[in-house]
């Protein structure tokens, strides 16, 4: 027969080991601007690189894949990681981008979706909801079609299916032009980071400066690794509940794009920022997270 005392003791074992998960989630603060490259962990992939990333958020929450676009770095998503903290975050840096390996080659979808792979494999995630800004919306189409069984829901930022451009485009005869060092306080990269709505200067420094220090060759491999490319073909393999979010001024991916885009997931559902660009969730942080969270939070 159990004794009184053994019964309490009893109880509170029970009551500890039902407890004992919510126990052991934490909250990992999002850092501040100042604190944000060195909040920057590294894991080795499968494939010999080394990716960056940054963790956010509650650890026992929904996982969730943040991938930055074209020379940013997982500090683009500093600005909206505050309204979305119940979730766990794992916000990268691309390779050649941050705190990331940048080797010689290669720089195309099917490399940074590889790496967006393999780096779920490494965290030990078998399923993730994955967000996606401009690059990194094109990357995060690829790891959806490629890999369905491991994104549940996919957000897609400031996307298109080609980037297209080239010799004529913009981007491309800027770019390619462009030697080290970068100046960041340069007319091309305050161009680059212009947006049509304010945006807190800070996080703006911080991301031209270490734009700048993007080497050259990323740079331009990039390019060369996007130009020629068309996810449309592969859509349909896409098997994720899919979010598009635009904003109406957005000067890289125009009307033209998000028709292309509606087309090819004619499903979406497709949220547009009146007055907004090509960065619209640094420009209304707050609304594009709870559009996501409400997004990422339906029942399937």
């Amino acid at each position: 027969m159990i004794s009184s005392i053994g019964k309490a003791a009893l109880a509170l074992s029970l009551l500890w080991l039902e407890l004992a998960p919510a126990a052991r989630a934490t909250e990992i603060p999002v850092p501040t601007q100042a604190e944000w490259a060195d909040a920057k962990k590294t894991v080795k992939l499968a494939n010999g690189i080394s990716l960056a990333y940054v963790e956010i958020g509650d650890s026992e929450g929904s996982p969730t894949l943040l991938i930055h676009g074209y020379t940013d770095n997982s500090r683009s998503w500093s600005l909206v990681a505050p309204y979305m903290k119940k979730r766990r975050l794992l916000a990268i840096d691309l390779r050649g981008h941050g705190k990331s390996d940048a080797p010689d080659c290669c720089y195309a979808y099917t490399d940074f979706a590889d790496d967006a792979s393999l780096f779920l494999d490494a965290m030990g995630i078998a399923k993730a909801d994955v967000i996606g800004h401009s690059l990194g919306s094109l990357a995060a189409q690829l790891l959806a079609a490629q890999h369905p069984d491991k994104v549940k829901n996919l957000v897609l930022v400031s996307s298109t299916t080609a980037i297209g451009g080239g010799p004529g485009s913009w981007l491309w005869d800027n770019v390619m032009p462009l030697t080290a060092p970068i100046d960041p306080e340069s007319q091309f990269m305050k161009d680059w980071y212009a947006n049509p709505n304010t945006v807190d200067e800070d996080f703006l420094t911080r991301e031209r400066t270490e734009s700048a220090a993007v080497p050259i060759h990323v740079w331009r491999g990039v390019l060369w690794g996007t130009v020629i490319d068309d996810l449309t073909p592969i859509a349909p393999l896409v098997k994720a509940p899919v979010l598009v979010l635009w904003g109406e001024k957005d000067g890289l991916f125009d009307l033209t794009h998000q028709e292309k885009l509606e087309k090819a997931y004619p499903d979406a559902v497709f949220q547009v920022f009146s007055g907004a660009g090509h960065n619209m969730f640094w420009e209304f942080p707050d609304k594009a997270a709870s559009l996501i969270n409400d997004f990422l939070d339906l029942e399937p």
